[in-house]
């Protein structure tokens, strides 16, 4: 791309050609030139055991060696630095780090950046409980032969009953229900048993942060880009996410036979998000100014999820999906990256029982367009609810300036969001709101908090 060609591109978010600026050949990548001075041997010695413990690739190692000193350090030449300070900053990344950098070999590198968090987390060990069970109570010898323990009452304590470990006694009052069992009806329980003869638990909170992007090859090389469900675990799943900020990921791909369902799912370990590596060097530097959510959300020559706020209604019938539910059929808008301007705000959170912490915020959007097409009336500002996951995970009311600090913006900012469309009903008329995931605001584009704007939720009445 030159240089022409590149600033048309930067200037006309709208440009309905379908060349995308990120792709460029291997050759176009930035050449970085390796440092004549050689990593230290013992800080080398560290990476290479890590390396080893993990099954990690020794490259991949080294460039989140790299990456943990320059955010934890500021340190962007290691070469500058003392042998014995890059040594005690070795210790200190890799003591951390058992569970390898990446979480495991089977691995795919990603590029892209982060843009927004389910507002739900759920136990992702009920599919595997729920198999037991169906295990279990289809064949009772051939699901204990495969793992599973029965849980037999003896003398008031609970033992448990296995295939290959025999009988493993435990402490647990048998008129309590035992820590890790599973009913499967009546007073029958059963449990995982590890091949160390302990039972276990497949218990553990998951959300999904939501990500723009792809294989980092296929993101370079072939410019697809697409939207994916980053299975976070433990605690990854209740800390914070930077929205809208490029990044290199490691997590495992989705399995070969997946459902249509797990299609876009990448899992990861729990420690995955100390592994984030915040950059925006996967791409050539003439295309970076790209990557801000500014140009990238909204560009439809990128992806397909960029949607104008006055055809959100349109956008919502094109994209709605139905599905069979236990009550009848269900409904579920489209994904997209609209932007508006902000004409309501409410950072003061309501009561409300469809959120897993009991809290819920507002703000309305509208634009020139909106006010054209309906007044002061129905369909002239867009609903946005934004859950408690989305405001204590991404501080989705403010912005980043230049100097890393984070401000509040006030009304009439303009803001760039990631939702789920769905529909409404006001004045009795049909009109478009937004679940919201994620939220961006340019600073350039963010009007300063000065009073707090209006917080009252009466306004939403």
């Amino acid at each position: 791309m030159n240089e022409r060609n590149m600033n048309n591109m930067m200037n006309d978010e709208t440009n309905e050609g379908k060349h995308n600026p990120f792709t460029q050949t291997k050759n176009m990548q930035p050449n970085v030139a390796a440092s004549a001075k050689p990593m230290p041997t013992e800080v080398m010695d560290r990476l290479s055991k890590h390396a080893e413990r993990t099954g990690e690739q020794i490259g991949k190692v080294i460039d989140f060696y790299k990456n943990y000193i320059k955010e934890n350090y500021d340190c962007d030449d290691w070469s500058d630095e003392d042998d014995d300070l890059l040594v005690d900053w070795a210790e200190q990344c890799f003591i951390v780090l058992r569970k390898g950098t990446t979480g495991g070999s089977n691995n795919t590198t990603y590029v892209g950046q982060f843009i927004g968090v389910d507002a739900k987390k759920a136990n992702r060990g009920t599919g595997l409980q729920s198999w037991l069970v169906r295990e279990y109570r289809s064949d009772a010898n051939q699901a204990m032969a495969k793992g599973a323990g029965h849980y037999v009452a003896d003398n008031g304590l609970w033992t448990i009953n296995t295939a290959e470990h025999g009988v493993i006694p435990t402490a647990q009052p048998s008129t309590e229900t035992p820590e890790m069992g599973i009913h499967v009806g009546g007073g029958d329980y059963i449990c995982f048993v590890s091949r160390q003869g302990k039972p276990y638990t497949t218990d553990v909170d998951g959300r999904y942060a939501y990500f723009l992007g792809n294989e980092q090859e296929a993101f370079v090389d072939d410019g697809e880009i697409k939207i994916w469900r980053v299975d976070l675990k433990g605690d990854d799943s209740e800390r914070s996410i930077k929205v809208g900020h490029p990044c290199v990921i490691n997590a495992r791909p989705p399995k070969e036979n997946a459902t249509e369902y797990r299609q876009d799912i990448l899992d990861t370990y729990e420690g995955f998000m100390d592994t984030i590596n915040y950059t925006d060097e996967f791409v050539d530097e003439s295309v970076r100014p790209l990557l801000i959510p500014a140009k990238l959300w909204t560009s439809k020559d990128m992806h397909e999820y960029a949607v104008s706020i006055e055809d959100l209604t349109d956008a919502y019938h094109d994209g709605l999906r139905t599905f069979q539910t236990g009550d009848g059929q269900g409904r579920i808008g489209p994904l997209v990256f609209t932007r508006g301007t902000v004409n309501r705000l409410s950072t003061e959170a309501r009561e409300t029982e469809y959120d897993q912490n009991n809290r819920q915020y507002s703000m309305s959007l509208s634009s020139s367009g909106l006010q054209s097409m309906y007044g002061q009336g129905a369909g002239s500002e867009v609903m946005c609810n934004i859950g408690s996951a989305v405001h204590d995970l991404t501080h989705p009311f403010n912005y980043t300036g230049v100097n890393g600090e984070m401000f509040e913006y006030a009304e009439r900012s303009t803001v760039y969001v990631f939702g789920r469309i769905g529909m409404m009903m006001r004045d009795n008329t049909e009109i478009p709101k937004l679940t919201v995931f994620g939220i961006y605001v340019d600073p350039r584009r963010a009007r300063p908090r000065a009073t707090g704007g209006n917080s009252s939720t009466a306004q939403f009445e």
